[in-house]
């Protein structure tokens, strides 16, 4: 990166020599020269130099006032300012620059060596403040997510909530009506509507929540189409989102929320090399095979099937001998590109612990092209949500206690379960439940309780419960809650975990497992 420095003196001759200098101690610098103090804090608001060399003496405005003035501006207060002083200055001059604020002094003739030492302790210093300033701005976007997550957490409960009857009901009403019936067409046209709400609802908690999930066998197009839609919503009209995504790619071993950021953070770095001029985005996704004869010094891969996603831009592009540093977080590029690139080392981190690998092509005024592979697992498989006959639906007739506030959940799961042949008994208080069930312990099969209650939670209930009779059996349903996962649930002795909104299958099979398991 370029590096600006201001020089501020009223003697020509010192001027030269000091542009000299400094071309000769930082080749690459880009030196400012000017003769009057107020053209020098002028250029210094609006030039933004790395280092201001001060060493003006004339009667329009001493050294001291220009430091003075600098120090006391908010956009140039944080320049560090190299007070240059004559030979024969006193201690009094010096104490009046400390006072001014001058932070380095310089004695002339300005000497090379003591040039060169000062002014890269400047810089220095400079990139660590700057550093500094990133880290915080760094940790505030991490508050800022992490509050989004449990704003987003809630919401999610909420709507979640209301799926969980449209979804109920829509299913029973399926199996009342025949196959070939339009009105049963019709229910699954909402069935599938709710699901995609469902898995919106999923993808909002993927990228809102801090990570950390559980790697599963996943297809990838649904979470690429709808992280493209949350872009189109945030990214300027001068920027065209284009996208290929092939429906048939298997699944992947993944996070969700990994393979967001993987997107997002290649997307945000494409607009930001065409933010000046506008231009396209394009997001392509296939299935490739990798060949002994495929494999580049640039993709470390092993032959096999992968799922290769690439990020396209029409921006100005990246050097050849400058590709191999993008990943490197503290490496800038140059001034145009200062800022760009952002995140490609946590991309290139995800990508390396999927046994990927990125591959980068570009050219200076051509765009660049980030491709990402992530290896396909050995045989394919795809699960498809249907919704199957009754007559494979398992049933019994075993006695339920169901817990849940939402009184439009409970008459819904109420109907849901009694369908399946079991005996229930609603109720929307858990303090109530506790005394029913401290009351008739042995009356019941099985207890099903929601878990975001008033006054006493889900996971206290089934503790007191346990306490009562420790054998009974409990499955938790929750809309959202990441702290409770289904390692912990069975450390505590509950028999499953379910998400909601559930389907009648998923609970009808959850029901029997636990019930079974006994």
């Amino acid at each position: 990166m370029i590096k600006t420095i201001l020089v501020i003196d009223d003697k020509t001759e010192d001027l030269n020599n000091i542009k000299t200098l400094l071309k000769d101690v930082i080749p690459d610098c880009r030196v400012i020269a000017v003769r009057s103090g107020s053209e020098g804090i002028e250029r210094a608001k609006t030039e933004s130099p790395v280092a201001i060399l001060l060493g003006i003496c004339a009667p329009e405005m001493e050294r001291h006032s220009v430091c003075k003035r600098l120090k006391s501006d908010e956009n140039t207060q944080q320049i560090p300012v190299m007070m240059m002083m004559e030979a024969q200055s006193n201690s009094n001059s010096y104490v009046k620059g400390l006072e001014a604020g001058a932070d380095v002094f310089l004695n002339k003739p300005i000497n090379r060596a003591d040039l060169n030492a000062q002014i890269r302790m400047v810089l220095r210093v400079d990139a660590l403040e700057k550093e500094k300033t990133q880290l915080k701005k760094q940790r505030q976007q991490a508050q800022k997510m992490e509050a989004i997550g449990t704003l987003a957490g809630g919401i999610a409960h909420e709507f979640n909530n209301i799926l969980f009857p449209i979804i109920g009901y829509t299913e029973m009403s399926m199996y009342d009506i025949p196959e070939n019936s339009k009105i049963r067409k019709n229910l699954a046209s909402v069935l599938k509507a709710a699901d995609r709400a469902k898995d919106l609802i999923q993808q909002i908690l993927n990228f809102s929540r801090k990570g950390g999930q559980e790697k599963k066998l996943i297809k990838i197009q649904y979470i690429i189409k709808e992280t493209l839609k949350l872009l189109r919503a945030s990214l300027p009209t001068t920027i065209e989102i284009r996208q290929a995504i092939d429906n048939a790619c298997g699944p992947v071993a993944a996070d969700p929320s990994e393979i967001q950021q993987i997107l997002m953070n290649l997307s945000t770095n494409a607009y930001q090399a065409m933010e000046e001029k506008g231009g396209v985005l394009e997001v392509t996704l296939s299935e490739v095979i990798i060949d002994s004869r495929d494999v580049s010094s640039n993709v470390d891969l092993s032959p096999g099937f992968y799922l290769h996603l690439a990020v396209k831009d029409t921006g100005h592009g990246i050097e050849r001998d400058q590709i191999q540093h993008i990943f490197d977080p503290s490496y800038r590029i140059n001034n145009q590109n200062e800022g760009i690139r952002t995140g490609l080392g946590m991309v290139d981190e995800i990508v390396q612990s999927y046994n990927g690998s990125i591959d980068v092509d570009s050219e200076p005024g051509q765009g660049t092209t980030v491709s990402v592979y992530l290896p396909l697992p050995p045989t394919k498989s795809e699960t498809v949500s249907n919704v199957s006959a009754e007559a494979h639906i398992p049933s019994g007739n075993e006695t339920i206690l169901l817990v849940d506030d939402e009184e439009d959940v409970l008459e819904m799961m109420h109907l849901m379960l009694e369908r399946l042949g079991y005996r229930v008994f609603p109720k929307t208080s858990s303090i109530e439940t506790l005394e029913e069930f401290r009351r008739e312990p042995e009356k019941f099969d099985l207890v099903i309780t929601d878990q975001t209650m008033p006054k006493m939670t889900g996971m206290e209930l089934v503790q007191k419960l346990m306490h009562i009779r420790p054998d009974i059996p409990i499955i938790l349903c929750t809309g959202f809650n990441e702290k409770i996962t289904e390692d912990h649930t069975k450390s505590l002795g509950i028999g499953a975990l379910i998400s909601k909104p559930v389907r009648v299958k998923e609970i009808a099979l959850k029901i029997r497992e636990v019930l079974n398991r006994k």
